[in-house]
């Protein structure tokens, strides 16, 4: 096998941070953009849980979480400062935010943003403790703004957390554009988030595809 394999899907958040970890440290990839409603053989073969994204890489190891692709990524491009490796509380800091974002905001955003399949009447509780989130990750940010240094969550340095986090952020403005981008509390955020949305690599990773069929010619990230 010549390239590493990624099974993806466009909007899915943990397809993107993997999409944006694997461009952003120059690993190439063929992507496979998956119908989720008719997944391919080749993915449920490799892949007991058959959801994206998953790697095979050229080496034909396989990788089915988001977080785990990320990692090795920036492990093979020795890209170890943004694991926080050289500063072990930085490092346990990185983690313990993406925990809380995997974990618990991730639980929020869903039921907020896909309020129809779960109930209704739970809509504002759910957004409101995601908001609470989104809140304590704009005050990080509002401190290291008040020093003059950068806009990144961990001692103002680019990192994991930064990766992982913003595609859930980004989903969690697209449920209410206009309500988030108006609101003063998470202002900071925003900017952190348009960092990001306004990077040269974005419209490389969300480019949209058809969905992979196993005759297609190889689609290189």
């Amino acid at each position: 096998m010549k390239h590493n394999i990624l099974y993806s899907f466009r909007r899915c958040p943990y397809a993107i941070r993997a999409r944006w970890a694997l461009f952003n440290t120059n690993q190439t990839v063929e992507l496979r953009e998956v119908d989720l409603k008719n997944k391919p053989f080749e993915l449920i073969k490799i892949s007991s849980k058959a959801t994206v994204p998953v790697l095979k890489t050229n080496q034909n190891e396989l990788i089915d979480e988001s977080i785990d692709i990320m990692i090795w990524t920036i492990k093979k491009a020795n890209m170890h400062e943004l694991l926080g490796n050289k500063e072990e509380n930085k490092s346990k800091e990185i983690f313990r935010l993406i925990e809380t974002n995997d974990k618990i905001f991730k639980y929020h955003l869903d039921r907020f943003k896909y309020a129809s399949r779960f109930k209704y009447q739970d809509l504002t509780l759910h957004r409101d403790s995601g908001m609470k989130i989104l809140i304590s990750l704009n005050n990080r940010l509002k401190e290291f703004s008040d020093k003059g240094q950068s806009l990144f969550l961990v001692n103002a340095k680019e990192s994991l957390a930064d990766w992982a986090i913003w595609p859930f952020v980004r989903q969690f403005r697209i449920a209410d554009i206009k309500r988030f981008d108006e609101c003063d509390e998470v202002s900071y955020l925003r900017k952190w988030l348009d960092y990001f949305l306004s990077h040269e690599c974005y419209p490389i990773i969300m480019k949209k595809n058809k969905p992979w069929q196993k005759n297609n010619e190889p689609h290189l990230l």
